[in-house]
């Protein structure tokens, strides 16, 4: 098979290629394909080869082990992997060592076998079995090691019976980072994938897709803000009770309220879903279908969004509350005005497969973009002193620790040679942008100000020097 790796690609996740049964979102079984870490390092040096033979009850068991340069690879920590002895692969890595030449290798984590000889659940995703938390390149490797064996399944395209992904696939998932991504024909369920025909329309709004996507913008803070909590359904009773208060999404009598916000925010959802499907080519009344499915999965995406900026992603989203429709007013604005974001009438078919793949993956991008529009406006909602110009107007982008490490350097230059002595050019920072506070400068000003006096620092100390000299009889004479 054909194999070309990028130069200098980041880890991934793929999937195995071989399914295990489960039980699925609507309670059937269906076969899932649990995730796997992919690496792949090209022209690696090979800092140690060798193998070992260990004696076990069932004879004698023989594992070969490669030690890599991380540096020959621009990274901090030398890694190793096993390697299926006897293969072509192994050979390869053998004669690298001899010979000191690099190689392209291809590494795989997957899931051991818990005790017992029961695997591992296929459902738990590999970035936790690999104790990721934040940063998926920071694994921890007591975590991992209990959890994971790292092989080296391919070497300058030599692939061993010991590979368990696909590497026909790699190609479609090497943007794969928070195994929210899925092949064409499955859609990600919790930390696997499955065929996207067993998905129902009901269910396409609560795989793991959406959430761990959702999870790479909002994280999962210890101590966050929550949404309230609210009373659940009471049970049902054949005596009618009076219509509850509008908060109340259900009635005493444990009927649904329909004069309730809860009520209003799905109908409101109806007529969204309407507008989009319109602005697709479909006529709403001719389409049912779609259209509960396209109900059901907006919901289910401010949902997301809702417990996403609450930081509150294993709570229970509050359907009747404002924040949840500011939620989905963040996804219409998404929908209708980021290019391809757009809803088609390719997603509509509630049943086809190729629909559910569409439609999950359009969700998740929506979610993406809409959920830190949504988060950015609490850091907009109060005006901050400190970020204001000297105008009075809002400073956007104040100057940066980058912006001001170059203006320490300059300052530091034998030609200008005012190092600690910053105060004396406050002078000119105000006679250019009417104060010397760096948060109170437009980035973009104070980057061509500094190009400026970067190309002609000579002229740039005797402009500090006659603003300096231009202050000091204004204050004496003040």
């Amino acid at each position: 098979m054909g194999y070309t790796p990028p130069e200098k690609g980041l880890p991934f996740i793929a999937y195995e290629k071989k399914g295990r049964f489960v039980q699925g979102p609507d309670g059937q079984t269906v076969k899932a394909r649990p995730s796997v870490y992919v690496r792949e390092h090209v022209d690696i040096k090979v800092l140690l080869y060798k193998e070992k033979t260990t004696k076990t009850d069932d004879g004698e068991f023989v594992t070969g082990r490669a030690t890599f340069d991380a540096a020959s690879v621009g990274l901090a920590h030398d890694f190793s992997g096993s390697v299926e002895v006897g293969s072509k692969a192994a050979q390869l890595l053998h004669d690298a060592f001899r010979n000191e030449t690099p190689v392209t290798v291809a590494l795989e984590t997957s899931r051991r076998f818990a005790k017992g000889g029961e695997p591992i659940d296929p459902l738990t995703p590999i970035n936790e079995l690999r104790g990721i938390v934040g940063d998926v390149t920071k694994a921890q490797a007591e975590i991992t090691n209990s959890n994971c064996k790292v092989l080296i399944v391919g070497v300058n395209g030599e692939f061993t019976d010991e590979l368990v992904s696909d590497p026909e696939e790699w190609e479609l998932l090497r943007e794969n980072r928070h195994g929210d991504l899925a092949p064409e024909g499955w859609a990600v369920f919790q930390g696997a994938i499955i065929p996207a025909a067993a998905v129902a329309p009901g269910n396409a709004d609560i795989t793991g897709q959406i959430e761990s996507v959702l999870k790479k913008f909002f994280g999962a803070a210890k101590n966050p803000p929550v949404a309230l909590a609210r009373v659940g359904r009471p049970p049902q009773r054949e005596a009618h009770a009076a219509e509850a208060k509008p908060w109340e999404g259900w009635n005493t009598d444990g009927r649904f309220n329909f004069g309730s916000y809860l009520a209003t925010a799905v109908r409101e959802t109806y007529a969204q879903a309407h507008r989009m499907a319109t602005a697709a080519g479909l006529v709403p009344a001719e389409n049912p279908a779609a259209m509960d499915t396209l109900v059901r999965l907006l919901l289910g995406m401010a949902d997301r969004i809702q417990l996403g900026v609450y930081r509150n992603l294993n709570g229970m989203p509050v359907r009747a509350d404002r924040s949840h429709h500011e939620a989905r007013e963040w996804i219409e604005f998404v929908v209708a005005n980021v290019p391809g974001l757009s809803y088609t009438a390719e997603m509509a078919d509630p049943d086809d497969a190729q629909a559910v793949t569409a439609r999950n993956a359009w969700a998740s991008k929506v979610v993406v973009t809409a959920g830190p529009l949504m988060d950015a406006v609490a850091s907009m909602a109060e005006p901050n002193a400190a970020h204001t110009g000297p105008g009075g107007l809002p400073v956007i982008r104040p100057v940066t620790k980058e912006l001001e490490s170059r203006y320490d350097a300059l300052l530091a230059r034998p030609e200008v040679g005012l190092k600690g002595w910053e105060k004396h050019v406050h002078p000119l920072l105000k006679e250019r942008f009417g104060t010397e506070e760096f948060e109170r400068i437009e980035a973009s000003l104070f980057t061509a100000a500094l190009i400026e006096w970067e190309a002609d620092p000579a002229a740039f100390q005797a402009a500090a020097r006659a603003a300096k000299d231009a202050a000091e009889p204004a204050a004496a004479a003040a």
